[in-house]
């Protein structure tokens, strides 16, 4: 019965006629309840969602007058028969009303373009009969998309409360990250004031003994220094006053033998040897631990193989993830560098980074860091005036700086550590079937672990990089060895 009311009275958001009217800042008209849930997740400015003029804050005027026009609308419509509906303008060709609706066209028609040529043969209705069933369409599909709005609106619910779920865990994830580790540096904080306080003791028990020994000794020297006076004395005396009590004089010194006093220090090494006994356990557990830490925090970092550095004797295989001695007669042929080695990428400046390789048990293969070496810049040589003279030699190229290494290797069934400059004899409780390298840039150290075992088989503490650029570097030589 509410068809028959202007467009005007009708809320253009739940395209119905208005409940509980109210007006915004533009002047619009909605629902009180439509323009509520419009405004629900509004932050900041509060848009018209017919005109899109903005405000900076929340405004409903109620209308009372157009609420009590609506109400009096309503009961006239279910008082009394059916309005007529609001008439368009005619028909501009015919002048004549426009009553009727073509399907085919979608357009209103008057009685004379219904027996028109172009009408003829099409389905006409009557336009309210077409107005109610396209409004049932429209109004259908706009229930579906008021059903699919509160689904989504109940779905961003959920997914808030997710996402602050998830918040919520992180933030427990890094208290507790910070209440253990904070616990551990109390524990060691503690640990170490303790070992200061016995250290102190220890200074202080040495301080004490070594006054009293030389307390001690001042004495005797003092003691001694009398009895020499006293015999130079007695050596100046007259033969005859020198010799009446020669007996008492020489039992006297006699009696008297020098005892140098017992040193304190050797009670105090012992004491020192026990301190450092005692704490060679915890000093143990922590560097077990530094390794953990190393093992287990950087992320693995993706190693790809550069071709283009590769020595002729080997073989990097097409996606570079792994290289291997090539089979071929004779000497290996010269390439970059002598060795039969081939860099990585990326290249690293800064950092913690690990990455795995896996080793196998024969041939022989090194893996670690290289340090590239500085650029080098020839300058160009001087022009030489146009002068005909017997051209000069080229001087040979100057081959470039070998890059500086920090490897472990396996040669002839004997692990070794390796670097530019010589190399170490390597003993693992076991051999290795992946390695895993783990560098820490800015504090210069470099350490190898076995990697299905976790255990470290060793490591530089103090690798200089000069600032540069290293990269990963791989060796290979003999049959079988394939990295």
């Amino acid at each position: 019965p509410t068809v028959a009311l202007p467009s005007a009275a009708w809320c253009p958001v739940c395209l119905e006629p208005f409940r509980d009217p109210v007006s915004i800042h533009c002047g619009h008209h909605f629902c009180r309840r439509c323009i509520g849930r419009c405004w629900e997740w509004a932050t900041g400015t509060f848009p018209c969602p017919r005109c899109g003029a903005t405000a900076p804050e929340r405004s409903l005027r109620p209308s009372p007058e157009l609420a009590r026009v609506l109400g009096i609308a309503r009961r006239l419509a279910r008082g009394g028969p059916e309005e007529e509906e609001e008439r368009e303008e005619g028909c501009q060709k015919h002048q004549e009303p426009l009553e009727l609706f073509c399907r085919e066209d979608r357009a209103l028609l008057c009685g004379v373009c219904r027996e028109s040529r172009a009408h003829r043969a099409h389905e006409v209705l009557p336009a309210g009969e077409a107005l109610r069933g396209y409004k049932e369409q429209i109004l259908a599909r706009l229930q579906t998309l008021r059903d699919d709005r509160d689904k989504l609106l109940e779905l961003r619910e959920a997914e808030m409360g997710r996402n602050w779920e998830y918040l919520e865990k992180v933030e427990s994830e890094r208290q507790r990250i910070l209440s253990h580790f904070q616990g551990l540096c109390l524990t060691l904080q503690d640990h170490i004031q303790g070992l200061l306080a016995k250290l102190g003791h220890l200074e202080r028990e040495a301080e004490k003994e070594q006054e009293e020994n030389l307390t001690s000794l001042t004495k005797e020297i003092s003691r001694l220094d009398s009895q020499i006076q006293e015999l130079e004395k007695k050596c100046q005396e007259p033969a005859r006053t020198f010799l009446q009590d020669i007996d008492s004089t020489l039992g006297r010194l006699q009696g008297e033998q020098f005892q140098p006093p017992p040193s304190p220090l050797l009670e105090l090494e012992k004491k020192i040897s026990l301190f450092k006994e005692r704490n060679v356990v915890l000093e143990e557990t922590l560097r077990s631990f530094q390794d953990i830490l190393m093992f287990e925090l950087p992320e693995k970092m993706p190693v790809t193989l550069d071709p283009s550095t590769a020595h002729p004797q080997l073989l990097v295989t097409p996606e570079g993830g792994s290289v291997g001695w090539a089979s071929a007669p004779g000497p290996p042929s010269e390439g970059p560098g002598h060795d039969p080695s081939v860099l990585g990428q990326p290249g690293i400046t800064a950092g913690r980074h690990c990455w795995d390789v896996e080793v196998p048990p024969v041939g022989s293969w090194a893996l670690g860091v290289a340090r590239e070496p500085p650029e080098t810049t020839r300058t160009p040589p001087e022009e030489e005036p146009p002068e005909e003279e017997p051209p000069e030699e080229e001087p040979p190229e100057e081959e470039p700086p070998e890059e500086e290494l920090w490897s472990l290797g396996l040669c002839q069934g004997q692990f070794w550590a390796l670097t530019s400059l010589g190399r170490v004899p390597v003993c693992p409780p076991a051999v290795p079937t992946r390695v895993r390298v783990c560098l820490d840039y800015e504090r210069g150290r470099l350490a190898f672990f076995d990697a299905p075992r976790r255990a470290l088989i060793f490591a530089f503490p103090e690798a200089s990089f000069g600032g540069r650029r290293v990269r990963p570097w791989f060796l290979v030589w003999g049959e079988g060895a394939r990295l």
